[in-house]
């Protein structure tokens, strides 16, 4: 839809800070859909304020354009993450990634409009390439471009699905309406993903994907990775049943279950962690492209 660009944002007294510019393409601004949801992009991420939620820092339109600036995460997506892994990654750090996430997720969940009424939000494409990893240590959800919320201006035409299929929720491919346990499904995908270094749905194809999906059959973690802790597993398939309401009812919810399992298997949950491994990662890509 558009380019994106490494940035500086300027201010009096030496103020400097690095940024992110993500402009649409000219054309695109002719198209009334692609421009409000480009611009209702930015209305909703600029709602929501949360570490784990990329923030917006700017947004305008000029003759040729808009623009929407965020902050910058240096480090890499999740799928860049996973690709440059030999191995899963020791529990500790996967449930760290997915505790922090999932909180974030919490607030937009829980998030209001000025008036304190609820926004209603789901994000819908909770999947590896929107999931930032930074050589900090942070973690951050981003893209909230096909988000569900009160505060659109363009609203999708009832039935139709938005998102990358083989990390939607039942009920999104079935074109039903969607509530916040849509994203609990989808973070029980990456959760799987993360812990055993392998897909859970095919990627061969969308139809092959939305075809497991529904078909409701998550395969044993056990596996893909021997000595898969039970508790995990319960925790997993909590999160992908195929019945929302056999789900957890709130990325809370998630959360407290993986604080409890992290406590008694005495796993450090730790972000500082997460960043060191990144930095790694960051090497090894640096080497790849000389």
């Amino acid at each position: 839809m558009g380019d994106v660009y490494l940035g500086r944002l300027l201010a009096a007294h030496g103020f400097e800070r690095p940024i992110v510019i993500k402009t649409i393409r000219t054309e695109l601004l002719g198209d009334e859909r692609a421009a409000m949801m480009f611009i209702d992009e930015a209305r909703i991420a600029a709602s929501l304020h949360h570490r784990n939620i990329l923030q917006i820092v700017d947004f305008d339109r000029f003759d040729e354009g808009a623009f929407l600036v965020t902050e910058l995460v240096e480090g890499c997506d999740l799928n860049v993450f996973l690709a440059y892994l030999s191995a899963p990654p020791p529990y500790h750090l996967a449930l760290t990634i997915i505790a922090e996430l999932a909180t974030g997720l919490d607030a937009a969940h829980e998030a209001t409009a000025a008036d304190g009424t609820p926004l209603n939000l789901v994000h819908r494409d909770v999947s590896p390439s929107n999931v930032l990893l930074g050589r900090l240590g942070e973690i951050k959800l981003a893209d909230f471009g096909i988000a569900k919320t009160r505060l659109r201006s363009y609203h999708t035409v009832s039935g139709t699905i938005k998102g990358k299929a083989p990390y939607m929720a039942p009920e999104q491919i079935l074109g039903e309406p969607l509530d916040r346990r849509a994203d609990i499904f989808s973070l029980g995908v990456l959760l799987f993903e993360l812990t055993t270094r392998t897909r859970l749905f095919s990627e061969k194809s969308d139809a092959g994907a939305m075809k497991q999906i529904l078909a409701g059959e998550i395969p044993d973690p056990t596996v893909r990775r021997p000595g898969y802790p039970p508790e995990l597993t319960a925790i997993v398939r909590r999160a992908l049943a195929r019945d929302r309401e056999a789900r957890y009812p709130t990325a809370r919810a998630l959360v407290d279950d993986l604080d409890a399992l992290a406590r008694a298997r005495r796993w450090r949950l730790s972000c500082s962690a997460v960043g060191e491994l990144v930095r790694v990662i960051e090497q090894r890509a640096r080497e790849d492209a000389a």
